[in-house]
């Protein structure tokens, strides 16, 4: 089962406390260094973002999520994944652009 709105929301900032429960994917990672998004930035759309797009349930059975905020002058917006499982919660960011 998936995370309400709110649910999902107050995670994304649980994570931005405990910044080792953001994972990042090799292609989150490229297109981090492609589009020159900090992994501070990153941690502002947990910390101050507004989900954009669902939280819904992916292919891999995790609630996934958009999350957008303004920072330094820029939109940058996110994609996590919500892992939980039995060893805890973590997300994983799928990928991040600017808009």
């Amino acid at each position: 089962m998936c995370l309400s709105l709110i649910e999902a929301t107050r995670k994304l900032r649980e994570f931005a406390q405990d910044t080792s429960k953001i994972k990042l994917t090799s292609h989150a990672r490229e297109r981090m260094k492609e589009r020159c998004i900090s992994l501070k930035q990153i941690v502002c759309c947990f910390e101050h973002g507004d989900i954009t797009e669902g939280p819904y349930m992916n292919t891999r059975g995790n609630c996934q999520l958009n999350v957008s905020v303004r920072t330094a002058g820029e939109y940058i917006t996110a994609t996590v994944a919500i892992k939980i499982s039995e060893n805890g919660e973590s997300s994983i960011v799928v990928t991040t652009f600017k808009e």
